[in-house]
C-alpha cells in the first residue's frame, strides 16, 4: 500500500474498497497501480499490484504476498533477509527500536522524452507525418490546409525520411552454403524488452524452432503427436 499518488507509473482509480488495519481501523482504497523502483544493479523493475491509500504515512509492503510470489524470509539477530524463489538476496534489513523492519527503496520517476521545434517547415513536416516538403509547399500554396503557412524546402535533412527510404537488398534465391550436421546452422531470434515483467524478472525471450521433415502433407497429425510427447516431458 502507498499514501504517494506521485509514484505510481500508472493508476486505475476505479477499483475502489476498504483496508482494515489491527486497530479495526478502516480506510478507503482510492485505486491500484504499478510503482517504478531502480535496482542496485542499475536495472529498472516494478512493485505490481499497489493499493494507493491516501490515509496512510508510511507505504507498506505486505510479506504474505511476497510469500505467494516464492519469496522466502528468515530472521536472525534482529534483521530480516529476503530472498526471491531462485534463493537470491532481495533485502537484508535490521529491526527498527519500534519492531518494524524498514525497507529502504529507491524509487524511479517515469520518465517521458519530447522534441520540441521552433522551426515551421519541419514542424508541419512532422506533423503531417514526415510528408515530403514539396507536398507541403503544394498544400500551403493551394490553402488546402488551414493554419499552414508558406513552406520553403529547408536546407537540412530528416534522418527518419532517410532511413525509412533506404534501399535494402534483395535476398538471395540460392545459398552457396548449407548445413550437413546437425546444429551445423543454427536460427535465433530474440525479441524483448517487454515492458511486464515475468515472474521470474524477465524482459526478454528467445526462441527455437523444431523441423520434422514430412513425404507426405498427411504425416502432420503423427508428426504433431510426437513433437506433442516430446516437449511434455
Amino acid at each position: 500500500m502507498c499514501g504517494q499518488q506521485d509514484l505510481f507509473v500508472d493508476l486505475d482509480e476505479t477499483i475502489q474498497g476498504l483496508v482494515t488495519f489491527g486497530d479495526t481501523s478502516k480506510v478507503p482504497v482510492k485505486g491500484k497501480g504499478n510503482i517504478p523502483i531502480k535496482l542496485k544493479n542499475g536495472d529498472h523493475s516494478y512493485i505490481a499490484d499497489v493499493y494507493y491509500v491516501l490515509a496512510i504515512t508510511h507505504n507498506m509492503l505486505s510479506i504474505d504476498q511476497l510469500i505467494e510470489k516464492g519469496y522466502t524470509f528468515y530472521t536472525k539477530n534482529c534483521h530480516l533477509t529476503v530472498k526471491d524463489y531462485n534463493g537470491r538476496l532481495i533485502a537484508y534489513v535490521k529491526m527498527s527500536k519500534n519492531r518494524m523492519f524498514p525497507l529502504n527503496i529507491q524509487y524511479d520517476a517515469a520518465k517521458c522524452l519530447n522534441a520540441i521545434t521552433n522551426n515551421k517547415e519541419w514542424l508541419w513536416h512532422l506533423r503531417l507525418g514526415n510528408l515530403n516538403f514539396t507536398s507541403l509547399k503544394m498544400l500551403a500554396s493551394k490553402k488546402m490546409v488551414k493554419g499552414m503557412p508558406h513552406i520553403d524546402h529547408p536546407d537540412e535533412v530528416c534522418e527518419s525520411c532517410v532511413l525509412s527510404k533506404h534501399h535494402r537488398s534483395s535476398f538471395a534465391k540460392e545459398v552457396n552454403w548449407k548445413a550437413n550436421k546437425p546444429l551445423e546452422l543454427v536460427h535465433t531470434d530474440v525479441c524483448g524488452p517487454i515492458k511486464s515483467i515475468s515472474i521470474g524478472q524477465n524482459r526478454y525471450f528467445s526462441r527455437k524452432t523444431w523441423i520434422y521433415f514430412l513425404k507426405r502433407k498427411s504425416e502432420v497429425l503423427n508428426c504433431f503427436k510426437d513433437f506433442k510427447a516430446i516437449v511434455e516431458k
